[in-house]
């Protein structure tokens, strides 16, 4: 989503990632616009919720397909990892420490 800076006329951009969040905590916190802080002055812009929604319409089922993947991960990462086999050490042809190099 493209936005243009209040105070400083920067253009800047935020990402998905950035609305998903902002979606996320307005709705957690039943606020009604979203704070973009411009890169180039860190101002803070405000972001109606309904425009947000405009660009992202299916916010809600992300959030649900990421916490799910999240869930999937975690479970994966609490399975102990099999342990390695190890192998025997070979014995064989050895030259010693002394022997010459061609």
């Amino acid at each position: 989503m493209q936005l243009r800076c209040t105070y400083c006329s920067t253009m800047f951009s935020i990402s998905q990632e950035e609305m998903l969040a902002g979606l996320e905590h307005m709705e957690e916190h039943k606020q009604t616009y979203y704070d973009a802080h411009c890169p180039k002055c860190r101002r803070a812009n405000r972001v109606e919720r309904a425009r947000m929604e405009r660009f992202f319409p299916d916010w809600k089922k992300a959030i649900k397909t990421m916490a799910k993947e999240s869930a999937q991960a975690e479970a994966l990462a609490e399975k102990p990892a099999p342990q390695p086999v190890k192998e025997p050490a070979a014995t064989g042809n050895k030259k010693s420490a002394g022997a010459k190099k061609k």
